[in-house]
């Protein structure tokens, strides 16, 4: 392995230090190449290899205060979290070897949780002893207050951590009952530990609501009135704010984008409905009060929006498969495919992504209230397909047909809506009778 000179070592080494753990992966992944190993970059990718393990220590060590520094909640600086761990290293060699040692031999079977709580204690001990020592003075005095404050329950959030799928799967009478007894002895650590133990606990969690299935079950499904003057209001709150940030992005869903942008802006419809049915399942929520008026305006903003945009599918599916207007009589009108122009990318995508978007929000429809509307416009979109299939079919077996190539590209067309607006098989049955036409 090529060695480094010792300024661009310096450089590199300051660089890998401070870089996200997604960073740090995808460098290994990229210089995983055994050929690379006697290069320049062989000394690169020892410097990586180092890092990401000595970070596999740190993790496990450190479990149940990562959220404060990592994660869409967290609340301090990424960077402290290094140097808290540069400071373990040094104060307490002995300690972060067994810890290592675990991280080497893992197995959550057999894991000493307890030489992990005792380096946490010591650590604790260290900012309460001496906050300013050389290899904490990055902290200022309310974050070293605050991760002391963590480090005192890391204990209990370590107990918790592994059975917090459970939780949230299924709270049970047993389940039910570990939680609040984890809470009880979080508050006994301190009488104000409460908060801090529930934003622990679901600073990692994917969505932030999901804490609130924990508080729910600890407090026994509070009142609105109660949750909202306490403590504990911002997680609720939260879930209200993650509501109005879901509903931008189905407001500024760009139908240019695609199936992609499609995609995008209805799981943000499927977050903000769950998050509303969440809310309303786990807090006693009060008709007249600040959380239900504001929630209840928020499902009817997000019934508006969705069918605003599910309402600009016909005219996109219009413009993707124009046809023209053919009078046989005073009374007698009919519709039938416009061939003069190839298929416009432009419209396509945009039909598109609106059905994509339609498709996704399927499963939200009839909690959300656009269940009907969706229905209908469906509905009404497959009456208009399936004889616009048929009469391009008959086009294309007319000995006047001028444009065969343009049919098929308009029956593709069609194929790829009828999938999104009915299902598969009903796009198959297009493309085997284009196949066989």
């Amino acid at each position: 392995m090529t060695e480094l000179p010792p300024a661009k070592a310096g450089l590199l080494r300051m660089l890998i230090d401070g870089a996200p753990d997604r960073v740090l992966q995808k460098l290994e992944q990229a210089l995983g190449d055994m050929s690379l190993r006697d290069s320049p970059l062989g000394a690169v990718w020892g410097m990586v290899d180092r890092e990401i393990g000595d970070r596999i220590v740190r993790n496990l060590a450190l479990a149940p205060i990562l959220g404060l520094f990592q994660g869409a909640r967290a609340s301090l600086p990424a960077t402290l979290l290094a140097r808290l761990w540069v400071h373990i290293k040094t104060a307490h060699p002995y300690e972060a070897g067994q810890a290592e040692a675990l991280a080497n031999a893992f197995n959550t079977e057999d894991l000493d949780q307890g030489v992990l709580d005792d380096l946490c204690a010591l650590t604790l001990a260290d900012l309460r002893a001496n906050p300013r020592a050389e290899t904490l003075d990055a902290f200022s005095d309310d974050q070293a207050v605050k991760v002391a404050e963590a480090l005192a329950l890391s204990p209990i959030i370590r107990r918790c951590q592994p059975h917090l799928g459970d939780w949230l799967m299924r709270m049970d009478q047993e389940r039910r009952a570990a939680a609040r007894v984890a809470y009880r002895d979080s508050v006994a650590v301190a009488p104000d530990a409460g908060p801090l133990f529930f934003q622990l606990l679901g600073a990692r969690m994917a969505e932030p609501g999901q804490i609130l299935r924990i508080i729910s079950a600890v407090m026994d499904r509070p009142s609105e009135r109660y949750l909202s003057s306490s403590e504990l209001a911002p997680f609720g709150v939260a879930i209200m704010d993650e509501v109005d940030s879901q509903l931008d992005i189905v407001r500024h869903f760009d139908v240019d984008g695609g199936q992609l942008a499609g995609h995008d802006a209805g799981q943000a419809v499927h977050r903000a409905t769950t998050a509303i049915a969440d809310l309303e399942e786990l807090v006693d929520l009060a008709r007249d009060g600040q959380w239900g008026r504001r929630l209840a305006q928020q499902k009817r903003l997000l019934a508006q929006t969705v069918e605003g945009r599910l309402k600009e599918i016909e005219d996109v599916v219009g413009h993707a498969l124009p046809v023209r207007s053919i009078r046989y009589s005073p009374r007698l009108i009919k519709s039938a495919p416009k061939l003069v122009a190839d298929p416009d990318p432009v419209a396509v995508r945009r039909a598109m992504s609106l059905l994509t978007f339609a498709e996704e929000v399927r499963s939200s429809a009839d909690s959300g209230g656009f269940g009907a509307t969706r229905a209908r416009i469906l509905d009404s979109l497959e009456k208009h397909l399936d004889p616009y299939v048929e009469d391009v079919l008959e086009y294309l077996r007319s000995p006047d047909a001028d444009n065969l190539p343009r049919a098929r590209a308009y029956l593709e067309v069609a194929a790829d809506i009828l999938t999104l607006a009915k299902d598969e098989k009903a796009g198959q049955i297009v493309r085997r009778r284009l196949a066989a036409a």
